[in-house]
């Protein structure tokens, strides 16, 4: 059994109050509204949400639940406080932080009284922050209110909670992962147990990973229902049902609802995406539909290409040399159809760049069809700047561009911390 208090009792901080209840933790239920205190320490919730009222009726008869609107007197006693205060949207869409920093400056305060031969009181956050925030606002506050970095009086961690109301006592105990933000990876033993005999992968990984995981989580949310709710119109206005539409979707367990073209990487190219891409708007705009997310994805792609481009020329201005490794629109195929690759190049030359170019997919003088006809139009780029041996190009390059996946590329390549990799972005391809 831990002591945990709860600071913040609004859906989120009522849940996870409960939900600890049930697994027969003592809670300490902390707000500055005196009618919220009053009812958990009643056991009753202040939110409507299935299964919470009951299991904090439980909590109470047991013993097992507190409320106060400070924790000062319950200091010594407390292995953990976890902080579930609000912070709303503002009017430009950003959050608003104020509650959490004055959580954080009195918390700074508080733990000055802990007694040093105890372990350290580690504090949760749970509200919604964006990415930076720990490190840049939360931890330098509660240094500043308390004299002391994390690590002898206090700890940090930082835990999202991947709850949806009216499913969220479910959602506690199903949680599709468990994701803890730490200075140091097993620092908080994972928060001290509070998940043990949860089935669900635990992710231990830095503050800023942790804060984005849930807005990356429910931006994607989004974008689903927004991306559905457009192909149904599409589909309506072809007197087509959309469900049977969705039905047919969302049985591709493969490639529709899996991890593929997940990963950040390169823009997407070749004959089909944007084709059929290029249809469904066609089609939309022939019914006078406005289709933002479908439109919007065509211009994103454009815009990636252009991003990756710039990262290439803050590395090496013009002449560079670049080597670039690829150029048809995937590994295992010699299709230049819609290439961003070959856009790439040519984008380079543009430019003013000393390019050299190895695709070991591509032969020049076997082309046909449609590919004859894009050799013909990019000569300058298909021909004039082939290269047999990449190892000898990536010698004289400042920049290496892998476009796409090779077996045959030698490690000290693959290694190169030249290497631009378009397959999967990193850390070395940002701005700082």
């Amino acid at each position: 059994m831990l002591d945990i208090a709860i600071l913040g009792l609004g859906y989120v901080g009522t849940t996870t109050a409960a939900c600890l209840v049930k697994d027969g933790h003592r809670v300490l239920g902390i707000d500055i509204n005196p009618e919220k205190i009053r009812a958990i320490g009643e056991g009753r919730s202040p939110v409507v949400e299935p299964g919470v009222e009951d299991l904090l009726q439980e909590g109470v008869r047991k013993g097992l639940v507190r409320s106060d609107n400070s924790i000062d007197a319950y200091l010594y006693e407390l292995d953990l406080v976890i902080i579930c205060v609000g912070t709303p949207s503002r009017a430009d869409g950003k959050l608003d932080l104020t509650h959490l920093l004055e959580v954080s400056r009195q918390l700074g305060q508080t733990v000055k009284k802990r007694d040093p031969a105890k372990a350290p009181l580690l504090l949760v956050f749970r509200s919604t922050m964006p990415p930076g925030t720990i490190d840049r606002l939360v931890a330098p506050t509660l240094k500043a209110a308390s004299g002391e970095e994390p690590g002898r009086l206090y700890e940090i961690a930082f835990n999202p909670e991947f709850l949806r109301e009216s499913t969220a006592v479910k959602d506690y105990f199903s949680p599709p992962k468990i994701v803890i933000g730490e200075r140091e990876p097993g620092l908080t033993k994972k928060l001290m147990g509070i998940y043990d005999g949860i089935e669900a992968p635990v992710f231990e990984v830095p503050f800023g990973t942790a804060e984005m995981a849930k807005m990356v989580d429910n931006s994607f949310h989004a974008l689903k229902v927004a991306f559905a709710n457009e192909i149904g119109r599409i589909a309506l206005s072809k007197n087509i049902d959309p469900q049977s539409v969705a039905d047919l979707f969302l049985a591709d367990t493969k490639l529709n609802i899996s991890p593929y073209y997940l990963r950040p990487g390169g823009p997407f190219g070749g004959s089909c995406l944007p084709k059929d891409l290029g249809a469904m708007l066609a089609i939309a705009r022939d019914a006078n539909l406005s289709v933002p997310v479908l439109s919007g994805a065509r211009e994103s792609n454009a815009m990636h290409l252009s991003w990756i481009l710039q990262a290439i020329k803050r590395r090496a201005p013009a002449p560079g040399p670049v080597l670039l490794l690829g150029l048809s629109f995937k590994a295992g195929t010699d299709d230049l159809r819609n290439s961003p690759l070959l856009d790439l190049a040519e984008l380079l030359l543009e430019g003013g760049y000393d390019l050299a170019v190895h695709d070991p997919d591509l032969d020049p003088s076997r082309l046909i069809g449609v590919n004859f006809a894009l050799g013909v139009e990019h000569q300058n780029v298909i021909i004039d700047r082939m290269v047999d041996d990449p190892a000898e190009a990536a010698r004289a390059a400042k920049v290496i561009v892998l476009g796409k996946t090779m077996k045959h590329l030698p490690d000290e390549i693959l290694k190169d911390p030249r290497v631009i990799n378009m397959n999967r972005l990193g850390l070395d391809l940002g701005e700082g």
